[in-house]
């Protein structure tokens, strides 16, 4: 069975944040705690999931979807990968814990530590990646939000029956 999560180094630093959840809670229903019933595996097969969904209904109505519909997709994902870059320097924590707990088992001849560096790298680079998408798709946004000119015979600023000439295009 998968082990829950515990995004903080030790139990005793999981406890006293769950503790500090509660009481600042005050009985109240937050959508974390959703996220408090599911192992983390199951999390991330399910967002691995919606994203292959995603890809494929996208692929299927490219012709039928509205300039709001992706703005508002890239808005979605521009807020999901804001959190991934948290998320990979959580998990290098974790084995980090792992490694310092004994609980990674190395095989014959390897060294833990290293490979533990070695995930530990990759996922602070995953990290800034995660950071650049971020950034790319706040770009995204942005300008796709200067689109919605389009629809008012606007392109980029220029008015295309009034500025023929600027644009060297012919009258018809």
């Amino acid at each position: 069975m998968p082990k829950r999560v515990r995004p903080y180094g030790s139990a005793v630093d999981a406890e006293s944040a769950a503790l500090a959840r509660s009481r600042s809670r005050g009985g109240a229903v937050q959508a974390g705690d959703v996220a408090s019933m599911m192992t983390a595996c199951a999390i991330a097969s399910q967002a691995a999931d919606a994203v292959r969904a995603l890809n494929q209904l996208t692929s299927d109505s490219a012709d039928s979807a509205g300039l709001d519909d992706v703005r508002e997709v890239i808005a979605s994902l521009q807020r999901m990968s804001q959190d991934l870059p948290r998320l990979c320097e959580q998990l290098a924590r974790m084995l980090v814990v792992q490694c310092e707990d004994g609980q990674i088992t190395p095989r014959p001849g390897q060294d833990p530590d290293f490979w533990v560096a070695e995930a530990v790298e990759a996922l602070a680079a995953a990290g800034r990646a995660a950071d650049m998408l971020t950034a790319a798709l706040a770009q995204a946004g942005k300008t796709s939000a200067e689109l919605r000119s389009l629809s008012a015979g606007r392109l980029c600023g220029v008015d295309l029956d009034r500025d023929r000439l600027a644009q060297r295009l012919p009258d018809r």
